[in-house]
């Protein structure tokens, strides 16, 4: 009788590991930024960025703005990419969530369109948000951002 609650035991082990790993493998791919481009392909109606809330046509209409002079629609639209492939099932790391949640932060304080550019103090420093929660500065926030979402 011993033996056969080991086995019992054993196979319940088996079984719950089997599902654990189940749930590992259970990411999706990531999309890039050109896929979110299609309204149809969204897992959501609406995407809250930066402490505002955008429908995703709102969101697509930015997300073609052009991003050459204005550090802030290239981290709206890392932010919004990566924001919608973690809906869709791909696994950030904690690296990535904590910088999903400092671009938020981020784009609270330089809002949109604010005209940040790529040799400011805003994109190059580190990010301190009310005074007390220090983040990386924008530049690596993005570059952490686009690397997920280009599935590196």
């Amino acid at each position: 009788m011993r033996y056969l609650t080991k086995i019992l035991m054993i196979t319940v082990c088996l079984v719950a590991l089997s599902g654990i790993a189940a749930a590992c493998d259970s990411c999706v791919e990531c999309k890039t930024l050109g896929y979110w481009k299609a309204p149809c392909l969204w897992p959501v109606e609406s995407i809250h960025i930066g402490g505002i809330t955008y429908t995703k046509y709102q969101a697509i209409d930015i997300i073609c703005h052009p991003v050459r002079y204005d550090k802030t629609y290239a981290m709206f639209n890392a932010l919004v990419t990566a924001k919608l492939n973690v809906k869709s099932g791909c696994c950030p790391s904690s690296e990535v969530e904590d910088a999903i949640w400092g671009a938020d932060r981020w784009l609270e304080v330089y809002k949109l369109g604010s005209g940040v550019t790529v040799s400011s103090d805003a994109w190059k420093k580190e990010f301190v948000y009310c005074s007390r929660d220090t983040y990386p500065s924008g530049e690596d926030m993005f570059k952490k951002l686009d690397a997920f979402n280009n599935g590196y």
